[in-house]
């Protein structure tokens, strides 16, 4: 298993007509978001006005969205529309939708290309992570990345190890092997889960 820490203060933020984007983490590592040639990419955008704006189009790419901070109004033309509110919906779509959000807020990006498998979740309560994910593709994970929006989480691991991340933080963990148990107590936090593998 190999551990990869993302601290807050370590993460590029670059900036775009409506506000801010923040890239956690591109796989291959020397892909790029612009060139549309990575396999999955997760970030973190804030939106500072309530007006609406389009997404970037992402054709041939799944993705995954949650809301961390504010409400926002998800519009997928000729497809549905929903309010998200922070850490209780989480929005998969096809990258290629002609999509739009109205809302002041802060969200997470899962992007996936067509290749890829992944699942969002938010972990509620502290004990041992469940892979029921993996064994649904009877494969071992490839990735397992954990982002901290609130508080603080601490994984222990039967390995030994001992992983802590506090809020803006992201614990990347790659190749965990089925036996592996890794236990994960919460702190006040919001920790939302992502699982990806091919």
């Amino acid at each position: 298993m190999k551990t990869t820490l993302i601290r807050k203060d370590d993460v590029i933020t670059s900036k775009w007509a409506g506000g801010e984007s923040s890239q956690y983490f591109i796989y291959p590592l020397n892909s790029s978001y612009a060139d549309r040639n990575f396999s999955f990419r997760l970030s973190m955008a804030e939106s500072y006005s309530e007006e609406e704006a389009k997404y970037s189009n992402l054709e041939n790419y799944t993705r995954h969205l949650i809301m961390l901070e504010g409400k926002a109004h998800v519009f997928h033309k000729d497809h549905y529309d929903l309010l998200m509110e922070p850490y209780k919906h989480i929005d998969v779509f096809d990258g290629g939708w002609e999509s739009s959000a109205a809302g002041k807020v802060t969200d997470f990006n899962m992007m996936l290309s067509k290749d890829f498998h992944g699942k969002m979740t938010v972990v509620e309560n502290d004990g041992i992570l469940k892979n029921e994910f993996c064994r649904e593709y009877n494969k071992t994970f490839d990735f397992n990345a954990f982002y901290c929006g609130k508080g603080e989480a601490v994984f222990e691991v039967s390995t030994g190890e001992k992983i802590e991340i506090s809020e803006g933080d992201m614990a990347i963990l790659e190749n965990v092997e089925n036996d592996v148990e890794i236990n994960v107590v919460l702190k006040e936090s919001k920790l939302v889960r992502m699982d990806i593998l091919h």
